[in-house]
């Protein structure tokens, strides 16, 4: 601080925010009614049926949070997230939302979930372990629970830009709790939205405590409402107690988001009356019982009742009427749950991906006695001829070209891909042929590039999404792993992420550190996620047409050292290369080598050679889809030819080859004359530019590989 008040900088204070040292919570909260229910300033103009629901539907709330913790408590279901002392915050925001704006909840949100359309007896379902309790009613624009606190906000900036793109004039409404304003999703998620002016609505159910810490452990700032102004929108803090206010402020936010007037940030200033969750015990005991005394003073049900009876809005009669129909809905609810049968165990293989691969349907026929047939992978067929010395990056280009052309729910951005055309210029030209809104550029962020993936395609886009490099994708792993792979499961199928998340990757350039890697076992190993590596552009070509049109979301790798060459004709009209079936490129009878993407040209070198001197014939089979693999045709092959060796350049440990030696030893042990041999990385830090001759395979050390194979 010295060195800044030597310098003419100024640091920013709260001061610049309009809050003075002296100014308190309260100065700065929107509230129209006290903790008594007597109404600040003139009496709130909610129709009186608006503000009996709101108290009926609070009523409901509580009694059935009571009954989710007693059955969670005796067992009967699992953890359940207690909400006690925040039904305002959650029955306030749910009865403002339109029906064609989307909520996209927080794992807390039980009864704003219902409230929006989910029968009750669905969330003990889904608490019991039971995935069927995420499916979502038709015509009910929701996402299932985030259980990971905080990553559900970047889906719903997603969804927000899905909504823009395509002018429905619908909000969305996203949730999570103060502890989720810690992280990296929330600041991305704002980003996102301050950035393109989405309608979303971020409400922060501010609760007081993530868990055991407290909000004042998690940021110095006074309030988190203030966030906003740092992301460019307006901000606003609300009594999360005072369902009236709440109502308000969420409506007002909506309009204001439908209307073009851009985001806001809603602060719901409010108190967890109870445990995190019931899986512990200690969180609630660590609240000082002051503290605990002066919410309960605050009771967000007591204070619209008094409100309501007060000016005789709400009779005794009525009163009692409300609660017992609400008592009935939950004693109904809880009768409905204890009805439901246990799922079919095969119903776990149905919502992984749009269709079992050959996979999962050999898993269910070995283990369930089924008798599912495997699914024929349609030949390719590709054009004769075409466009004279196309390399990789043309090839994607002209395949990003056409598919802008033929189908207009495809969007493709990330980091430079607009006016600078991408780092490797694979996206040249394409925004100034379709536009801004259609091929744009983001802010640097992977996890928020990831989030906006997994919003767009629920919203009905096809995202095509680019990281830089490989070596960038770790912070979206998250998103990867957590939420686009598993959507499809986590609704029973309701919803799916589909599209392609697109990077190059590995070595052999002159890069700095984390620009060379080659970790596609990491996305291999995720169900749900579909794994694409081409060598050449003329399957580069193809497989990007085949995956902007599967259902499914897709990994396509692009081996960058190999972007400007191999160059070959490349047919100029769509044609498709079938995702899931390898290549065989060179046939043989003495050995069988197995590779993709990057690895394919030293192989094939070192192969020739080979032959060419009459030391063997082998035969080569390009994977091109890593998952799911098309093992039959390296089964095939094995089985003639007894040996096989694997090439990567990824890590020997836990690699692609450590999967294919274990099939191979799994399904043709007895056609074996030799181990199976695997020529990769080495499992080490990936050295930079200098070392990386001595670590990539090269044909020398594939061709010895292969001598040392047939003399076993």
């Amino acid at each position: 601080m010295a060195l800044l008040k030597s310098h003419r900088f100024k640091p920013f204070s709260e001061k610049q925010f309009g809050l003075e040292e002296t100014t308190t919570i309260d100065d700065l909260m929107y509230r129209r009614l006290d903790i008594s229910g007597n109404p600040i300033d003139e009496s709130p103009e909610l129709p009186v049926a608006l503000l009996k629901t709101m108290w009926a539907e609070m009523m409901f709330g509580r009694i059935f949070d009571e009954q989710a913790s007693k059955l969670s408590t005796f067992r009967v279901i699992g953890t359940y997230a207690p909400y006690r002392g925040q039904e305002a915050a959650q029955a306030g925001v749910a009865l403002a939302l339109g029906k064609d704006d989307w909520f996209v909840p927080m794992y807390r949100d039980s009864m704003a979930v219902t409230l929006r359309g989910l029968e009750p007896e669905k969330i003990l379902l889904y608490w019991a372990g039971d995935e069927r309790g995420m499916l979502i009613p038709e015509g009910v624009n929701m996402l299932p629970f985030s259980i990971a606190v905080g990553t559900q906000i970047p889906h719903a900036s997603g969804l927000a830009l899905a909504q823009k793109i395509k002018g429905t004039g619908s909000a969305v409404l996203v949730t999570t709790g103060d502890g989720g304003t810690s992280k990296g999703d929330f600041h991305e998620g704002m980003n996102m939205a301050g950035t393109f002016h989405l309608p979303l609505v971020a409400v922060v159910e501010n609760n007081q405590y993530a868990i055991s810490v407290p909000r004042t452990k998690q940021t110095a700032s006074k309030t988190i409402a203030q966030k906003a102004v740092s992301y460019g929108f307006e901000g606003l803090l609300v009594d999360g107690n005072d369902a009236i206010a709440v109502y308000e402020a969420t409506d007002y936010a909506l309009q204001k988001a439908r209307n073009g007037e851009g985001p806001t940030l809603l602060e719901l200033y409010t108190y967890r009356m109870g445990v995190h969750t019931t899986a512990e015990l200690v969180s609630h005991k660590l609240q000082p019982p002051e503290e605990i005394e002066e919410w309960q003073q605050r009771d967000p049900i007591l204070r619209l009742e008094r409100y309501m009876m007060s000016r005789n809005l709400l009779s005794e009669q009525e009163r009692s009427t409300l609660l017992g129909e609400m008592e009935k809905r939950v004693r109904d609810a809880v009768d409905a749950f204890r009805k439901v049968q246990p799922p079919d165990a095969l119903e776990m293989f149905n919502y992984t991906y749009d269709k079992p691969t050959p996979d999962i349907i050999k898993e269910m026929n070995e283990d369930f006695q089924t008798r599912l047939p495997t699914p024929d992978i349609p030949d390719e067929s590709i054009p004769e001829g075409g466009k004279p010395n196309v390399n990789i990056r043309n090839a994607i280009n002209m395949a990003l070209r056409q598919e802008l052309e033929r189908d207009k729910r495809i969007v493709v951005f990330g980091e430079d891909v607009g006016r600078n055309g991408g780092v490797f210029q694979v996206t040249k030209g394409l925004q100034e042929e379709f536009g801004s809104e259609r091929v744009f550029d983001t802010p640097l962020s992977e996890l928020g590039i990831a989030g906006l993936f997994f919003g767009l395609s629920v919203g009905g886009m096809i995202p095509v999404a680019e990281f830089q490099f490989e070596g960038f994708t770790p912070p979206a792993y998250d998103q990867l792993v957590t939420h686009i792979s598993r959507i499809r499961n986590r609704s029973r199928g309701r919803f799916f992420a589909r599209g392609v998340i697109r990077f190059p990757y590995g070595g052999g350039l002159h890069a700095p550190e984390l620009h060379l890697d080659s970790n596609e076992a990491i996305f291999c190993h995720t169900p749900g996620l579909k794994v694409v590596v081409p060598s050449n552009p003329i399957d580069a070509k193809g497989l990007l047409a085949s995956a902007l049109e599967e259902e499914n979301p897709v990994i396509f790798m692009e081996p960058k050292r190999y972007y400007d060459s191999p160059r070959l004709p490349v047919p100029e009209e769509r044609y498709k290369i079938p995702i899931g079936k390898a290549k065989v490129l060179r046939t043989g009878v003495d050995v069988t080598v197995i590779t993709y993407g990057a690895m394919v040209w030293p192989t094939l070198e070192a192969v020739d050679a080979l032959s060419s001197r009459g030391d063997c014939k082998a035969e080569v089979i390009e994977l091109r889809t890593l998952s799911p693999m098309d093992f039959s045709t390296v089964r095939t092959s094995v089985e003639r030819t007894g040996r096989a060796v694997v090439v990567h350049e990824a890590p020997r440990n836990l690699g692609v080859g450590a999967e294919v030696a274990a099939r191979i030893t799994d399904e043709c042990l007895l056609s074996l004359k030799a181990p199976v041999k695997r020529v990769t990385g080495y499992d080490i830090v990936n050295p930079l530019s200098l070392l990386q001759k001595y670590y990539i395979p090269t044909p020398e050390r594939i061709a010895n590989s292969i001598k040392q194979l047939l003399s076993y």
